[in-house]
């Protein structure tokens, strides 16, 4: 049954795949302007001789580290200043405003405003932290306020240590936002760092070779390496999607459990 389910997807997939080959292929050969939109041949034929070169994988790694290391980052520093805020007051109005700052500014001008401040190199990091840290901060947040009252009160009254109120409370209602805010970050992270990949021009990034491409009027390769910006988002975020989901399984917890 499953091995059915498995060749059916397949093929669906396949004939997917076909169909939008065929679209493209169609308006590559009505448009008939090469430089503005060539063909899948010859994009994917520029892409298999990238594929053997050092430089094309050191460019997949490099933005791949740099991107990941600022979503870690993001990640923590979300969820650190979720808690400072839903405990406190204080953090609150100090921490609050200022993650609606970074929400408010335009990716953009992150990037600028970084290039003035630190090395090329560390701007795709800051930038993807920088878009992580409000989507973490609000889910996480609203995750820990929307423990429900009465189980806290009975918390209290079996007197519950910060151990067992994190196990049965805190995570129960953290992880599905967590695990939401996560999925939804990675996309933007990604995106974000490699928009700052092209404006910085670090070396040996995807971002660096999207430029070049462009300034050399090297049609072929711009398309081709967006084809690798798509797919290794997709194997990223599948990725990480079974991680969530195996998290959500192994440290998800009942309430029903403790009580």
């Amino acid at each position: 049954m499953v091995k059915n389910k498995t060749i059916k997807a397949f093929i669906r997939g396949a004939i997917c795949f076909a169909f939008w080959m065929a679209v493209w292929y169609i308006l590559s050969a009505a448009l008939g302007r090469a430089l503005v939109l060539p063909t899948p041949f010859a994009v994917f034929g520029r892409l298999l001789s990238l594929l053997p070169t050092a430089d094309f994988w050191l460019a997949c790694l490099g933005s791949v580290l740099r991107i990941f290391v600022g979503l870690i980052a993001g990640i923590l520093t979300g969820v650190l200043l979720a808690s400072l805020c839903a405990v406190s007051k204080l953090m609150e109005a100090i921490f609050e405003p200022l993650v609606t700052v970074i929400k408010a500014t335009p990716v953009a001008s992150i990037i600028i405003l970084m290039l003035f401040i630190m090395a090329k190199s560390a701007v795709p990091m800051v930038a993807a932290l920088l878009m992580v840290i409000p989507i973490v901060f609000g889910n996480v947040k609203k995750g820990i306020t929307s423990v429900p009252v009465d189980l806290s009160e009975v918390a209290e009254m079996y007197d519950f240590g910060f151990g067992k109120r994190m196990k049965y409370l805190v995570l129960p209602s953290v992880l599905p936002y967590f695990s939401a805010a996560c999925r939804s970050a990675l996309g933007l992270a990604w995106k974000a760092g490699i928009a700052a990949e092209v404006i910085c021009y670090p070396k040996y990034s995807i971002g660096a070779n999207l430029n070049n491409a462009k300034v050399y009027l090297e049609s072929e390769e711009l398309y081709a390496w967006t084809i690798v910006v798509i797919v290794i988002s997709v194997l990223i975020e599948k990725g990480v999607v079974s991680l969530l989901d195996l998290v959500m399984k192994k440290g998800g917890v009942s309430r029903a459990e403790a009580l």
